[in-house]
């Protein structure tokens, strides 16, 4: 598997002030990793970095396995969108991304025409940017990050401000990029639930930090209800429960506790 972004002992400071603090992170290609974290976390600040907006404190940044002189040719391959697009207001979305694709150096007029499309705002495309709606917005911010036609998407926070008929086409419009057009999506939430249903694996950062990096399979385990029973004597517990309930699925714990993962619906019989 390929690696796409790495970042070893990573650290960006502010006046002293540590932001990112020594992070240590991959992404692989294929995957659709989920950055989780409060406003203040570090999120767009490891993203800018990403970017090139601004420079690291300390540490090492690769882009499909290059860095430092060689970093510029590796973003040619990446599409970030970071904070709100800037579009001219009085453009129209072709206007806008054609301005974009001469900035740019982007050969093919057509591929104008071909973001549209991939991100349903064909039929709007003569609509000038004033008069559109929030999720056309963060849309058309995605649209001018495909522009170059890139092998992975960094979205900071593309489904903020959004309702509920917003994050619903952000997310499809997401999984359809990953699934169909095989591209890597590293994209960052304060809202776990946003993101909840398209990302593989989740990255939850704190203070600058990762404080848990954890696949979907095991947050959804994690997730789940338990019934935990605190008892005097764990092992004539266990052997009642073993009785009652034959399938039932448990696990003895430290301070005469049983974690109980099956039978939730039978709790009040459990405790009896």
């Amino acid at each position: 598997m390929n690696t796409i972004i790495e970042t070893k002992q990573l650290s960006k400071q502010f006046k002293k002030e540590p932001v990112i603090k020594s992070l240590n992170f991959t992404l692989n290609e294929g995957e659709i990793c989920a950055l989780i974290g409060k406003n203040g976390a570090g999120k767009s600040t490891l993203f800018k970095m990403l970017a090139g907006q601004i420079y690291p404190s300390s540490g090492e940044m690769y882009l499909f396995g290059k860095s430092k002189d060689k970093l510029n040719d590796s973003k040619k391959r990446m599409g970030f969108m970071i904070e709100a697009p800037e579009f001219f207001p009085d453009f129209t979305a072709i206007q806008n991304l054609e301005y974009f694709r001469q900035q740019r150096g982007v050969t093919e007029k057509r591929r104008i025409n071909e973001v549209l499309e991939l991100v349903g705002l064909t039929e709007q495309k003569t609509k000038k940017f004033n008069a559109y709606s929030m999720g056309m917005r963060q849309r058309l911010g995605i649209a001018l990050c495909l522009l170059s036609s890139p092998d992975c998407l960094v979205l900071d926070e593309p489904i903020n401000g959004l309702d509920t008929e917003g994050i619903k086409d952000i997310r499809n419009l997401l999984l359809k990029l990953n699934q169909e057009h095989h591209i890597t999506i590293l994209v960052s939430s304060h809202i776990l639930t946003e993101l909840q249903i398209i990302a593989d694996r989740f990255v939850f950062l704190k203070d600058g930090e990762i404080a848990e990096d954890i696949s979907k399979e095991a947050l959804e385990k994690k997730s789940e209800k338990q019934i935990c029973i605190s008892v005097d004597d764990q092992a004539k517990a266990v052997q009642l429960l073993e009785r009652t309930y034959p399938t039932i699925q448990y696990q003895v714990m430290p301070e005469q506790l049983i974690i109980v993962y099956n039978y939730i619906e039978e709790a009040g019989k459990i405790n009896r």
